[in-house]
C-alpha cells in the first residue's frame, strides 16, 4: 500500500524530499531555509494531503467530471473572502494554481499594482 507515515523510513524520505526542495529554492533565495519564519513552514507529502485535505491517495485538485461540472470562481458571498487554489478556476496543476492566485490578487488590487509588486520582488535570473 505504501509507507506508514509514522515509520522512520517515511520520516527519512520526507526529510530528503524537503532538503531537495529547499536546495532548489535556495538557488534563487540564498539561505531561505534559515530566513523562514519559525512556524510558517510545513512540509507535506501525498500522505499529508490525504490526511489533512481529505484528498484520495494524496491527489491534487478536485474531482470534476469533464463537461458536467465547473470549478468554482474566486468570489464568495462573504465580503472580503476570496478563494484561490487548485480547487478553483482555472484548475489543477502548478501553472493553473499560480493563475488562480493572480486572479485573486487582481480582485484585490489593480493589474498595474499587481505587476508593480511582482517587479519589486522579482527573483534574480540564474
Amino acid at each position: 500500500k505504501g509507507l506508514d507515515r509514522t515509520s522512520e523510513e517515511y520520516k527519512k524520505k520526507k526529510e530528503e524530499a524537503a532538503d531537495f526542495l529547499w536546495s532548489a529554492i535556495e538557488e534563487y533565495v540564498p539561505n531561505a531555509r534559515d530566513r523562514a519564519v519559525e512556524g510558517t513552514v510545513q512540509i507535506g507529502t501525498p500522505l499529508t494531503h490525504e490526511r489533512f485535505l481529505r484528498r484520495t491517495n494524496g491527489a491534487y485538485g478536485p474531482r470534476v467530471e469533464a463537461g458536467k461540472q465547473t470549478l468554482p470562481g474566486h468570489k464568495t458571498p462573504l465580503d472580503g473572502l476570496l478563494l484561490t487554489g487548485d480547487y478553483t478556476f482555472p484548475g489543477i496543476g502548478v501553472p493553473a494554481t499560480a493563475a488562480s492566485g493572480a486572479i485573486t490578487a487582481n480582485n484585490l488590487v489593480s493589474v498595474g499594482q499587481h505587476w508593480a509588486m511582482l517587479d519589486k520582488i522579482r527573483l534574480p535570473k540564474k
